[in-house]
């Protein structure tokens, strides 16, 4: 994929204030690093790996070294290991580079898988392109845990909250979440092709399928996958369309039909192709009275999360978190929880300690 770095920056600053100078020419190369890797081409794949640096490298936007240097850990003790020439070299296999990697023998096997000297100098996890090298293989492959990213993010699922996984079990699960989402959002403001080599390729159009008739255009259909992915073109092979994947209960304009793909546009203006399998038909409902208007409440934390369900352990659903000032209608209570739904339509549960009565304008 290719990331306009102007408009990335300043959705950045937007989101996380301004970054120092090192911290940016950093944040600089792990997307030049991901730009020429030909892996990563699911932008939530990147904006979670994103958000990992963020937090195991404190802000930095660097590989760096373990605060302690594994001190009283089980892996922080001199081990000694030989090369094929006989040399030996003791090292102790502390955590280092965006991922913190750690251990003797995750040492010899990004080592072993990347063709290079890691578990005889391990400081090799220090470099850049080295560190982004074994985060993009370890986190795809769930070399760290057993467990990858396309275990909590694919086509159907989008779950920050347990990709945590892949790195550290649960530990600031929550906070690493909240990152991701904020990172998704600019670098969808930002990336300017999502294929493989960074440069979008023209697809021919494609003879349209003799077998199933055409949609009429303008029949509506409801998103029934909890992310559905818009593309460029009818197939699993083109790029992602700039406002792509779609949220579950999204509605849609059917513009044409293509095999088992169909062209797509959404009310925000997101058109493109996307499975067929999930979009149902929407039938037109019945007239009925307006809905009476729940109360409403403004948020006064920085960055609530909304979640899908009364429950911190529940997973953000697709727009989370809300800013600060964000009004929103108040649906139901449970406990200490409240189901809201925001302007923009975004509905779950939130803690309702964060939220405060709208205030009443004069004279209404």
């Amino acid at each position: 994929m290719k990331i306009d770095r102007q408009k990335f920056l300043d959705a950045y600053v937007a989101a996380f204030g301004t970054p120092k100078p090192d911290a940016q020419a950093g944040l600089d190369a792990l997307l030049t690093a991901a730009e020429a890797d030909t892996d990563i081409t699911d932008i939530r794949w990147l904006a979670y790996m994103l958000a990992t640096v963020k937090h195991e490298c404190a802000n930095t936007w660097r590989p760096i070294e373990e605060f302690g240097k594994g001190q009283g850990r089980k892996y922080g003790v001199p081990v000694t290991v030989t090369d094929a020439q006989g040399k030996s070299y003791t090292n102790v296999y502390y955590g280092r580079g965006y991922v913190q990697l750690t251990w003797k023998d995750n040492y010899q096997t990004m080592g072993t898988a990347l063709k290079n000297r890691l578990v005889y100098e391990p400081a090799l996890a220090l470099q850049a392109e080295v560190a982004y090298q074994i985060m993009s293989l370890g986190m795809r492959k769930g070399s760290f845990t057993g467990k990858k990213l396309g275990d909590y993010i694919a086509a159907d699922r989008c779950d920050y909250v347990n990709a945590r996984k892949i790195i550290n079990g649960l530990d600031q699960a929550d906070r690493i979440a909240g990152y991701a989402t904020k990172l998704e959002a600019a670098l969808r403001a930002s990336v300017v092709a999502a294929v493989p080599g960074g440069v979008p390729t023209p697809q021919p159009a494609a003879p349209a399928a003799p077998s199933a008739p055409s949609a009429p255009a303008g029949a509506a259909f409801t998103v029934t996958a909890d992310s559905l992915n818009v593309r460029s073109g009818p197939g699993a092979s083109n790029a992602l369309v700039a406002g792509s994947p779609l949220a579950r209960g999204t509605q849609v304009e059917g513009l044409e039909d293509n095999g088992g793909w169909k062209r797509i546009r959404a009310a925000n203006g997101v058109t493109g192709w996307a499975s067929a399998q999930y979009l149902a038909p929407m039938t037109a409902p019945a007239p009925a009275a307006p809905a009476a208007a729940g109360p409403a409440f403004t948020v006064n934390a920085d960055s609530l999360n909304v979640r899908s369900g009364p429950d911190a352990s529940n997973a953000l659903v697709a727009g989370s978190p809300l800013a600060r000032g964000t009004q929103v209608e108040g649906l139901e209570d449970n406990g200490g929880w409240k189901r809201i739904r925001a302007a923009n339509g975004v509905t779950g549960w939130v803690s309702a300690k964060y939220l405060a009565p709208a205030a009443v304008p004069a004279g209404v």
